[in-house]
Formats: structure tokens, sequence, C-alpha cells
């Protein structure tokens, strides 16, 4: 497999990048005005279609770091995370979450590593 980067329309990044096997990706919301749950949607579908991308699922994610600007959302975070990731967990990722300063009004952002 080739290496193949996607840039982020950001500049001097790429929003995925896979090296053989390896997906790295990174996913927020496109519109930092929504309330925490809407970014968190759209961040989740953002994550889903940059794994895709490159070949990969929510089913093969490694890893997932979890940026929040504020930790008293975590509780929403994991209900909506529980829902999102599935039942079974042959197939959970190892997670963290960790609170952030984030720029731009973002409320969540996630950095995933997965297989394709």
């Amino acid at each position: 497999m080739q290496d193949l980067r996607w840039p982020s329309s950001a500049g001097g990044r790429s929003r995925v990048v896979a090296r053989g096997a390896q997906v790295f990706a990174v996913a927020n919301a496109s519109d930092p005005q929504l309330d925490f749950d809407g970014q968190l949607s759209q961040t989740l579908e953002m994550l889903d279609a940059h794994l895709a991308h490159a070949g990969a699922s929510r089913a093969s994610l490694l890893s997932v770091q979890i940026f929040l600007a504020d930790m008293r959302h975590k509780k929403q975070l994991d209900t909506a995370w529980r829902a999102w990731i599935g039942e079974d967990s042959a197939a959970w990722p190892q997670r963290a979450v960790v609170g952030a300063e984030l720029d731009g009004g973002l409320l969540v952002e996630m950095v995933a590593q997965a297989f394709r």
C-alpha cells in the first residue's frame, strides 16, 4: 500500500494520512456555532467519513484521543460515544479524553489511529 495524504482546507496539515495499513485522522465540527451535541455529532460524522476515505472504519479504530474545551461535557460525550461505537467490545479502541483550549469556537476535536 502506498502512502496517502488528504490535505486539510486549513493548509499546512492533513486531515487523514494513510501509511501502509495505518490510518491517522483528525475530526472536528464544521460549524463552531453549534452547541456541544451538534458539534459532537458533526465530529463523529466527519471521523466516519475520514476513516472511510482511507479504507478504514470505526470497527478498525485502535486509539482515539478526544479533546474537550469543557470537561463538564464528558458525560454527554460518554453517552454519545457508547451509542456511536457500538456494543461489540472486540471492536472498541483505546480512548482518552483530555481537557484542552480549542480554537475558533470548537468544543470537541478527535485524533484517531486505525488500520485498513
